[in-house]
């Protein structure tokens, strides 16, 4: 099987889909990006920087399951005008945390590929989700995946 592997920092908006108010949507986008990392004797260092190419598009539904829990289904497309979508689902309750800082709550969820449309219709794969949403919607998400692709 061939394999790519992706890192990706989503920024957007989350508010309720409905008016039931356990179900949240968020849109979000990203660029393309680079990401180094450098383990130094002070510590750990990160840098995150923009690169050339087109814009990836989340589009997430979000189902509050209980305290701190939530499931949720969605789409990343890649490119502007692309054909390329990723179909994800999440393997289990994602957990949200309140208690970080006044006004913002973090969250960490995993998704299972589900194929997708153009290069992705045979995809599978896992993506790991880490966000943070603001009490004003502003959401935020780093994500890492792994995609299979059969030869």
């Amino acid at each position: 099987m061939r394999k790519i592997f992706y890192t990706m920092h989503f920024r957007g908006q989350t508010s309720p889909a409905t008016s039931d108010t356990k179900v949240l949507r968020t849109t979000a986008s990203a660029t393309s990006s680079v990401l180094h990392t450098h383990i130094r004797d002070a510590g750990i260092e990160s840098e995150l920087q923009a690169s050339d190419g087109q814009l990836a598009f989340m589009e997430v539904e979000f189902r509050l399951t209980g305290a701190g829990a939530f499931q949720g289904n969605g789409t990343i497309t890649l490119g502007e005008e692309s054909e390329h979508v990723l179909k994800l689902v999440t393997t289990h309750n994602g957990h949200v945390d309140s208690n970080i800082e006044a006004g913002l709550m973090a969250g960490t969820s995993s998704w299972k590929v589900e194929g997708g449309e153009g290069q992705f219709a045979a995809a599978q794969g896992l993506v790991t989700s880490i966000f943070t949403l603001t009490s004003g919607g502003e959401f935020t998400d780093y994500q890492m995946g792994v995609l299979f692709f059969p030869e």
